[in-house]
């Protein structure tokens, strides 16, 4: 089993580190969605079983992010030689979005998209590929404006030199990482100091507000695990696993599948019967996990796919399971090998971290709903 999977927040970036997330996703040029889905299945080979629970939104709000997301998609673009634009598409003065009394226009995101349009190099971006960019953009950008709006009420600020530290810092980021000066930068895309700095100071104090309303202490983190202990028990168990899809992944024909129950009932007899599990494994399991007598190591609810968790919860330590486990995978035979309750100081960090992306998401959905967030079709 992976160590990054452990309680969930594994997977998930802290607030602090929002940006680095957006450059890899654009230098690497992801052609995918910014939102992951929840719980998705992994491939079916040896984690197969394994579920990802990222944060069913990213909370678009981190230090200086989107100043950030230029100079990254600028200087991939440079080193990629672009001559022309990704894009030919036209962008004008027609209202987007719209954020309480705040309107955000084409021309804004214009402003936002051009560096990322850079990262192609001189192939132009399909239409569908644009229109990802635009909508995790536009998230963005609403995202920030409820953040910040609500943080001008409860009067937070940035101070002069917090606004210098961050400005300086982003300089210093695009002149190190990517050899861009600030004048080149700023010239690129039509830029002033006065621009950049004045969404350094609304990025800034967006991420203050955030950071002040996601706050999770210790004693909030030690409340949730005491009234939810079930959540952190975590069984080890071993698995033999008949597939029922093909070598091209496509899934077997009804009478084949019906031979694939037959098979796996026979196995399970013999581990019933008290056949060692790992040798039965090691010989008849169509899954990488055979190598290792089945062994998926330990895992916790909501890492595993549904009927393949309740049934290895609900074995005791060292029982096989009564019946063949259906999945989207195959027939289970599983063995439960083991199981712990992990303590309150081994996951604290993880815990934290997972309540204050919650309480993040909470704080943007009230947002959007407060300051009637309003994005519309294009």
């Amino acid at each position: 089993m992976s160590e990054d999977k452990k309680l969930n927040p594994g997977n998930q970036e802290d607030i602090h580190d929002y940006t680095q997330e957006v450059e890899e996703n654009n230098v690497n040029n992801d052609q995918e969605n910014n939102t992951e889905e929840i719980n998705e299945v992994e491939s079916t080979k040896s984690k197969e079983l394994k579920k990802d629970n990222k944060s069913a939104k990213a909370i678009v709000i981190g230090a200086i992010v989107g100043v950030l997301c230029l100079g990254a998609g600028y200087t991939a673009g440079k080193d990629a030689g672009r001559k022309l634009p990704a894009t030919h598409k036209s962008y004008g003065s027609k209202v987007i979005a719209t954020v309480g009394d705040t309107k955000i226009t084409e021309k804004e995101l214009s402003g936002r998209m051009q560096p990322l349009f850079y990262l192609n190099g001189k192939t132009e971006m399909a239409s569908d590929q644009v229109k990802a960019y635009e909508e995790s953009m536009i998230d963005y950008m609403t995202t920030t404006e409820v953040l910040y709006l609500e943080a001008k009420s409860e009067k937070i600020t940035a101070t002069k030199e917090e606004i210098d530290s961050e400005y300086t810092n982003l300089m210093s980021s695009i002149t190190q990482q990517f050899g861009l000066s600030e004048e080149d930068y700023l010239k690129q895309f039509k830029l002033t100091k006065e621009d950049v700095r004045k969404d350094v100071e609304k990025e800034v104090i967006a991420m203050k507000y955030m950071k002040k309303a996601s706050d999770v202490s210790e004693k909030e983190a030690k409340n949730y695990y005491d009234k939810n202990k079930d959540e952190f028990l975590k069984v080890r168990a071993s698995h033999i696993l008949i597939q029922n899809t093909d070598t091209d992944g496509k899934e077997v024909s009804a009478a084949q599948k019906k031979k694939n129950k037959e098979k796996a009932e026979e196995i399970l007899k013999k581990a019933q019967s008290g056949e060692d599990f790992a040798e039965l494994a090691k010989n008849y399991s169509q899954d990488s996990s055979a190598e290792n007598g089945g062994d998926l190591d330990f895992f916790g609810k909501g890492q595993m796919v549904e009927p393949f968790e309740k049934a290895a919860f609900s074995l005791k330590v060292g029982e096989v399971s009564k019946d063949v486990i259906e999945s989207q995978f195959g027939y289970h035979i599983i063995k439960k090998t083991d199981e712990k309750q992990e303590d309150f100081d081994t996951i604290k960090s993880d815990l934290i971290t997972k309540l204050s992306y919650e309480k993040q998401n909470n704080v943007v959905d009230n947002l959007v709903e407060k300051y009637n967030v309003d994005v519309k079709d294009r």
